[in-house]
């Protein structure tokens, strides 16, 4: 049940038509993990915090420099230098303090992903680091928790909702490479992605809606313009084939 103050916190979402008391108690008891405290993860922690879910499990293991701070809201300049998933634990708090909040300050490795990601209902890829991706990929495919992917650059970006054994996986259609190189890149192309990824979430957990399974959007900021695109498996997939 519902207490008096989450009912008047929430009830611009409990007003939402099918999106009752039962909806919102779904929120208040799942358990997200969202990989990387950046551009992506910013929106995406604040939304998911905003919306009432339970328990963010967030790992990030990198310090916040000052070329950060166009992209990454979750940080301000008195950050500078704190590690990421402190910073956005101090602006989670002060955003809700009812919700369980897991900061990781780790990396993610074949050695570690499975203490560091556990079991959760959903897994959010908001990283920029192609090889890490494929592993929480591959995880979620030996777990069989969904995985939410995203991907932005300059003003474009992309979004796909991942269902194990449903729809094709990352490596499918995603190459692995370990090429490293500063992606360039206008905040609020991470902040509308980022809150995409939110709302899939959100939709997944509660039921609400259609996600993006077996299909890819795909976002020009230049022309504004959002396109949709079928996914579809590769049956000599190395991972899921």
């Amino acid at each position: 049940m519902l207490t008096e103050t989450e009912k008047r916190r929430y009830e611009r979402q409990l007003i939402i038509p099918g999106w009752d008391e039962s909806a919102q108690e779904m929120l208040s008891k799942s358990k997200v993990f969202i990989a990387g405290a950046g551009g992506l993860g910013s929106p995406v922690l604040y939304y998911l915090a905003s919306a009432g879910v339970g328990t963010l499990a967030f790992c990030d293991n990198d310090r916040i420099d000052e070329s950060n701070l166009n992209r990454q809201i979750l940080h301000s300049e008195k950050s500078i230098g704190q590690l990421k998933v402190d910073s956005a634990s101090a602006s989670l708090r002060d955003l809700n303090s009812n919700i369980t909040l897991m900061p990781i300050p780790d990396t993610i490795s074949a050695n570690s992903i499975d203490n560091i990601v556990g079991d959760v209902d959903i897994i959010i890829d908001c990283l920029d680091n192609v090889p890490t991706r494929h592993l929480l990929n591959r995880y979620s495919i030996k777990r069989n928790i969904p995985l939410i992917h995203a991907g932005v650059s300059e003003m474009h970006g992309q979004i796909t909702f991942l269902k194990p054994h449903v729809t094709p996986c990352l490596a499918c259609f995603f190459p692995e490479t370990s090429i490293k190189m500063k992606i360039p890149i206008v905040g609020a192309t991470a902040g509308i992605i980022g809150s995409i990824q939110a709302l899939e979430a959100i939709k997944y957990i509660t039921g609400l809606g259609t996600v993006l399974m077996n299909k890819m959007l795909i976002f020009s900021g230049l022309d504004m313009r959002f396109d949709c695109i079928n996914l579809q498996k590769n049956m000599k997939c190395r991972v899921c084939g």
